[in-house]
C-alpha cells in the first residue's frame, strides 16, 4: 500500500524524471523550412490570386533583414540555458491558456473504462477509481513511476508535474496554472446535485479503505440529493472572460466563498457523481464529456 504521506511536488530525481536531462531540445526550424510549410497550411484557405499575393509577400519578407533579425532572437531564445522547449509558454498561451472559448467541450476531451462487472454500485465504483488513482498519484509523487516510452525512446514526464493537485485560474487576458503542495493537500473534491464536497482521504496517517471511502460516497450522495442547489458549477462551462468575471465576484462576495474555491482549487481532484443514467454510447459519451454543464 504506498503511503498516505506524499511531497509537494513528484520527486524530481526519481525513476519518472531519470530521462529529462537527456531529452533534445525542441529545435528552431531554419527559416527556409518555416515559409515553404507557411505557404502550404495556407494555400487551401486562399484564392489562387490571394495565394500569389501571399507567396509574394512571404519571398519578400523572407529575404529581408526583419526576418533575419526574428530568427536570430528564435534560436538566441532557444539557447538559453535552462529553456528545453523555446516554444512552450507561448503554445501554452495562444492554445490554452489565452484561448477564451469554453474549457468544456472546446478544449476538454473524455475516455472511458469497460464496464465493472463485479462493482454494480455507482459509489462502490467510484471508491475502487478513487483508490486507484491515489495509488497512481503516490506513484508520480515519489517519481516511482516509469516514463512514458515510445519503443525505447523516453518521452517528457514534465506534464505530470500538473496531474494532481493543480487546477486553472480563470484571469483576463489568459488564465494561469495554479499547483499545490501534495503532502499537505491530501482531498479530492466530490460534486453531486451541483453540489460540492470535499473529503479528506487520509486519516491519522492512514489512506482510507475502498469501503470506507465508499460509505462516505454514500454519506455525500444522501445528503445532496435531499436538497437543492443554485448550479454554481455551471459558471465554469462559461466563455473565459465571462467566467473570470464571474470569478471574481465569488471570491470576493465572502472569505468563506474565497477558503471554499481555494479547497476545491487544491484537492488532488475532482469526482463527479451524476445522476443520470446514459443508455446509448452518444448519451454515455456526452455524459463523459460535459453531462449537465452544472455537476462539473
Amino acid at each position: 500500500m504506498p503511503s498516505a504521506t506524499q511531497s509537494q511536488k513528484p520527486n524530481s530525481a526519481g525513476k519518472l524524471f531519470e530521462f529529462q536531462s537527456q531529452l533534445p531540445k525542441l529545435p528552431v526550424p531554419a527559416l527556409g523550412e518555416t515559409l515553404p510549410k507557411y505557404l502550404s497550411t495556407v494555400e487551401p484557405l486562399l484564392s489562387k490570386e490571394e495565394f500569389a499575393r501571399t507567396k509574394k509577400i512571404v519571398e519578400e519578407f523572407g529575404q529581408s533583414a526583419q526576418a533575419q533579425e526574428l530568427q536570430r532572437r528564435l534560436e538566441a531564445r532557444a539557447a538559453e540555458p535552462g529553456r528545453a522547449n523555446w516554444l512552450e509558454e507561448w503554445w501554452n498561451d495562444l492554445s490554452y491558456m489565452g484561448y477564451r472559448d469554453p474549457v468544456t467541450p472546446y478544449v476538454s476531451y473524455f475516455y472511458t473504462y469497460k464496464d465493472d462487472k463485479l462493482r454494480r454500485k455507482p459509489t462502490q465504483r467510484a471508491a475502487a477509481i478513487v483508490r486507484a488513482a491515489w495509488a497512481f498519484r503516490a506513484q508520480v509523487a515519489s517519481g516511482e513511476l516509469a516514463p512514458e516510452m515510445a519503443r525505447t525512446t523516453p518521452l517528457c514526464s514534465h506534464s505530470y508535474n500538473y496531474m494532481f493537485n493543480a487546477t486553472r485560474i480563470p484571469k483576463k487576458p489568459s488564465d494561469y496554472e495554479a499547483t499545490y503542495d501534495l503532502g499537505a493537500n491530501q482531498h479530492i473534491t466530490v460534486a453531486r446535485n451541483n453540489q460540492f464536497f470535499t473529503l479528506e482521504l487520509v486519516h491519522d496517517g492512514q489512506l482510507l479503505s475502498a469501503a470506507e471511502i465508499e460509505s462516505q460516497l454514500d454519506r455525500i450522495v444522501e445528503r445532496a440529493d435531499s436538497s437543492a442547489a443554485v448550479p454554481v458549477g455551471v459558471l465554469t462551462s462559461d466563455n473565459r472572460d465571462m467566467w473570470a468575471d464571474n470569478y471574481q465576484l465569488l471570491a470576493q462576495a465572502s472569505p468563506q466563498n474565497a477558503q471554499t474555491l481555494e479547497k476545491l482549487q487544491s484537492s488532488a481532484f475532482l469526482l463527479c457523481l451524476d445522476n443520470t443514467k446514459p443508455v446509448t454510447r452518444e448519451e454515455c459519451h456526452r455524459t463523459y464529456w460535459h453531462g449537465d454543464g452544472a455537476n462539473r
